[in-house]
C-alpha cells in the first residue's frame, strides 16, 4: 500500500510507525514532510524538507534532496530557502576540473513487515512533533564521504548548466499502473526515477512483450525524445507508486546554450542503453552468452547523424557493419542516371554488411532520414570478431546474399 494512500492523517500514523522500525530511512523523512504539509502543518513540514534536503546533499543522495527541494517548491514556499539549496547541489555535483565522483551509497531499505499502530500516541498533535522530532535528527557526528555519487545524468553538467537544468525539472507523481510512455508515440520529456518503480517493455518481433528493464530511485528513462527526437522506441508503466522528475522538450529548447551540455549527456545515456537492449532483441546477437555480447559492445562505437547525412556510399569501400540504434535510414542504388529506392532500414536493421562480408565496394547508398543513431564496427574490429564468433558472421553474410537478391528483383 502506497505510504500516503487513504487519510493523511491515518497515513501520518504509518509513516511515524515505519520510522521507529527504520529510522536511518531518509526517503521516510521526506514523505513524512511532505505529509505533515498536506495535513495543514506546514511549519512543521517545510523544516522536515529542509533538513532531509541538506543532509542527502552532503550525505551523497542527490536525487532525495532535490525530491525534498522540489516538494517545498510546490507548495509554493520562500523561493529564496529552495534556491539556497540548488546551489548547494551544484556546488556538489557538478562537474569540475579536480573533482573525482565515487560509487553509489546504498540505505537501509523500507521494512517489509507493517509497524505496530497500537504503541502509536492517539493524539495527532503527539504523532506530528514525534515525526518532526524524528525526521530532522540528522545523526550528530556523521561522517560525509569524502567523493560524493553523481548526480545521474546532471553530474555530465559544468555548474550554471546544471543549476538551469534543475530548476526547469518538474517533479510528476503518479499511482502505480500509470502508463508514462507508449511504445511508437512521439516522446516529449526525459525522466528520472525518484522514488518507486517503473516497468521497460518492448514488442518482439513475434508480437510478443520482453521486459528490457525494472528502474529505480535515480534512474532515468525518454532520453531518446530528447536526443533523436524520434517515436518512443518501449512502453514505461509504473509498477508502484512512482515521484519522478521530468524535463519535457520544450523546456529544453528554451536553455539555450546549456542544453548542448545536457544533448551530449543524453547521448551517452542513450548510447549505452540501447546498445544493450539491442543486444537483447537481435536475432543475430541474442545467442551469444554474455561474455561475449559485453566483448562485442566494447567494440563497437556509436555516432549520429543527422537527416540527409550519408552513412554508406555506393562505389566506396565499406568502413564497417552500422546497426541502427534509433532511427531511419534509406537505401538507394542509382541505375540508367535516376536513383531508385530499394529499402527503408529502422530500429535493429544492419547496414554495410555486404561490402563487409565480400571486400567490395558498397553496392548501394544508405542516407539518413532523419537523425539517426547508429552503431559501428570498424572493418578490423569485425575482422577479429568474425574468427572469434564465425556463426554470426554467417547470419550477417546471409543478410548480405537476401539483400542482394532482392536488389535485384527489384531493378527487374
Amino acid at each position: 500500500m502506497p505510504l500516503d494512500a487513504g487519510d493523511p492523517a491515518d497515513a501520518l500514523r504509518r509513516v511515524l510507525g515505519l520510522m521507529r522500525i527504520a529510522p536511518l530511512d531518509f526517503g521516510l523523512r521526506i514523505r513524512a514532510g511532505d505529509l505533515l504539509i498536506k495535513v495543514g502543518d506546514r511549519p512543521r513540514g517545510i523544516r522536515v524538507l529542509r533538513s532531509c534536503a541538506d543532509y542527502c546533499t552532503l550525505a551523497g543522495f542527490p536525487v532525495r534532496a532535490l525530491w525534498a527541494l522540489k516538494l517545498i517548491e510546490t507548495f509554493a514556499f520562500d523561493t529564496q530557502l529552495v534556491e539556497r539549496g540548488l546551489n548547494m547541489l551544484a556546488r556538489q555535483y557538478c562537474r569540475a576540473p579536480d573533482r573525482a565522483f565515487g560509487e553509489p551509497i546504498f540505505e537501509m531499505p523500507l521494512p517489509k513487515r507493517e509497524p505496530n499502530l497500537a504503541d502509536l500516541p492517539v493524539d495527532l498533535e503527539e504523532v506530528k512533533a514525534e515525526l518532526e522530532r524524528r525526521a530532522t535528527d540528522i545523526i550528530r557526528g556523521v561522517n560525509f564521504p569524502d567523493n560524493l555519487p553523481s548526480f545521474p545524468l546532471l553530474s555530465e553538467l559544468e555548474h550554471d548548466a546544471f543549476l538551469s537544468v534543475v530548476r526547469s525539472l518538474r517533479l510528476r507523481r503518479v499511482p502505480a499502473g500509470t502508463e508514462l510512455a507508449r511504445e511508437g508515440e512521439p516522446g516529449q520529456a526525459v525522466s528520472i526515477v525518484v522514488a518507486g518503480r517503473v516497468v521497460i517493455t518492448k514488442r518482439a518481433g513475434d508480437g510478443t512483450a520482453v521486459t528490457l528493464a525494472t528502474l529505480g530511485e535515480g534512474q532515468v528513462f525518454g532520453e531518446m525524445a530528447l536526443v533523436t527526437e524520434s517515436p518512443r522506441v518501449a512502453t514505461v508503466v509504473a509498477d508502484t507508486q512512482v515521484d519522478l522528475f521530468e524535463l519535457p522538450r520544450s523546456v529544453l529548447k528554451s536553455l539555450g546554450g546549456d542544453a548542448v551540455q545536457l544533448q551530449s549527456a543524453l547521448s551517452r545515456q542513450v548510447c549505452d542503453r540501447m546498445v544493450k537492449n539491442l543486444m537483447s532483441l537481435s536475432p543475430l546477437f541474442r545467442g551469444l552468452a554474455p561474455e561475449a555480447r559485453q566483448g562485442l559492445l566494447s567494440r563497437f562505437q556509436t555516432r549520429l547523424v543527422e537527416a540527409e547525412e550519408d552513412v554508406i556510399v555506393e562505389g566506396q569501400l565499406g568502413r564497417g557493419l552500422f546497426i541502427i540504434l534509433d532511427g531511419l535510414v534509406q537505401v538507394t542504388l542509382r541505375k540508367g542516371g535516376k536513383r531508385h529506392l530499394l529499402n527503408w532500414l529502422k530500429e535493429g536493421d544492419v547496414l554495410g554488411e555486404i561490402s563487409l562480408t565480400r571486400n567490395t565496394p558498397a553496392t548501394a547508398t544508405c542516407t539518413a532520414s532523419r537523425r539517426t543513431l547508429l552503431m559501428c564496427l570498424e572493418r578490423a574490429d569485425f575482422e577479429q570478431f568474425a574468427a572469434d564468433h564465425p556463426q554470426v558472421v554467417d547470419q550477417i553474410r546471409e543478410l548480405g546474399e537476401v539483400r542482394l537478391l532482392d536488389t535485384i528483383y527489384t531493378l527487374a
